[in-house]
């Protein structure tokens, strides 16, 4: 396999999980659901009407959002199937209909072009903290996606290489 550049090794953006900007946090979450199972994709990118990507929904997000209805059925614990009185179904309808922008990460300034080296990207991942990282073309479009995973092949290659 020929790794050089991070375009070698990305999703292109045609190929992840997207969903637009008015769309439900229900819907949002719907889509993550299959594009989980599809896929192994575990974020849901947010656009625009022209494209560009307005924040990630994140697993961790949806997580956040339900748990503001947990502390008052007594903590995710306390939550249950059982006695559906304590998810108080009235917040968590609210929650479902709520446009998904309330709920993504915005983008932080961190990006790498399609050209760069694969070591950039792992230079970014590491710097910001991020498992996600928008990969732009030279005219600085959005064209896809590299997260860590992606980025395997790569340090497999660095084993493999002879700079002994």
């Amino acid at each position: 396999m020929k790794i050089e550049t991070v375009e070698d090794l990305m999703i292109p953006l045609k190929e992840y999980s997207s969903i637009h900007k008015n769309a439900t946090f229900e819907e949002a979450v719907n889509l993550m659901i299959l594009s989980a199972k599809e896929k192994g994709f575990r974020w849901v990118l947010v656009l625009d009407d022209g494209g560009s990507i307005v924040g990630i929904l994140t697993l961790r997000a949806v997580y956040e959002a339900l748990g503001t209805m947990a502390p008052r059925a007594g903590g995710w614990l306390g939550i249950s199937y059982n006695r559906p009185e304590l998810f108080f179904w009235e917040g968590l309808k609210l929650i479902k209909d709520t446009p998904v922008t309330k709920f993504v990460r915005p983008l932080v300034e961190a990006y790498v072009l399609e050209s760069d080296p694969p070591s950039k990207a792992v230079e970014v991942i590491l710097k910001r903290h991020i498992t996600i990282v928008p990969v732009m073309s030279k005219e600085m479009k959005v064209v896809g996606i590299i997260r860590p995973v992606d980025l395997l092949p790569f340090i497999k290659l660095l084993f493999e290489s002879n700079l002994a």
